[in-house]
């Protein structure tokens, strides 16, 4: 009985220290994978320069990026937002009586990003990169009908909405130091015709943005 009690206890001994070393092993291999992955998220905000009647405005954005830092490359899916009140993409002269107007923009896109350089002492890195996705886009317009006053009838507004997207392409370069960036980026998007009331208009995000971030 003796014998057997060493034994056992020999064996739980051994098996404590093979499951210790395949422990140590696993954490070695998950600190290595890391080291070659470096995971993060960005939010930004900016000045944005659209088309075709399109006017100037802020542009906000955030992306989830996913840096493979053996290869000096990122993947990132990003979403952006831009909203107006005040603009003209009617390709005729509107009816006198569109009273008011809103567009909401949002692009979908993938990107990949090169690093071009690095500069440690500096903590500043210098990325390049190209996309494309989907944009959304949701216009309303707000018309009036009636001649107003007492003897013409009360004035009556009505709001039609319309929606729709397109592909687009992009390009960008983004400076990197410590954890604040700035972002010059081009958009290059396919255009969509509609109508709205009877009114034809043209919806181009094609257009240039530069906009400053914080990567966490």
């Amino acid at each position: 009985m003796k014998m057997l009690g060493i034994t056992i206890i020999t064996m739980c001994l051994l098996s404590s220290i093979c499951f210790s070393q395949q422990s140590d092993s696993s954490k070695t291999e998950t600190k290595t994978q890391n080291k070659n992955i470096n995971q993060s998220y960005s939010g930004k905000f900016g000045f944005y320069n659209p088309s075709d009647g399109l006017n100037n405005g802020l542009l906000f954005g955030i992306d989830g990026i996913t840096e493979f830092l053996h290869y000096n490359f990122f993947l990132s899916g990003a979403a952006d937002l831009y909203y107006k009140k005040t603009f003209n993409i009617f390709t005729n002269t509107p009816s006198p009586s569109v009273s008011d107007q809103q567009m909401i923009l949002i692009p979908l896109h993938i990107n990949f990003g090169y690093k071009l350089a690095d500069i440690p002492d500096a903590s500043t890195k210098f990325y390049a990169g190209v996309g494309g996705g989907y944009y959304l886009y949701f216009f309303g317009a707000t018309t009036s009908s009636g001649s107003g006053g007492l003897l013409g009838g009360g004035l009556t507004n009505t709001t039609d909405n319309k929606s729709g997207g397109a592909i687009f392409g992009t390009m960008f370069f983004r400076v990197l130091i410590g954890k604040i960036f700035v972002e010059p980026r081009y958009y290059f998007a396919s255009k969509v015709n509609d109508t709205i009331n009877g009114n034809p208009y043209l919806v181009n995000p094609s257009g240039f943005a530069i906009t400053l971030g914080v990567q966490y």
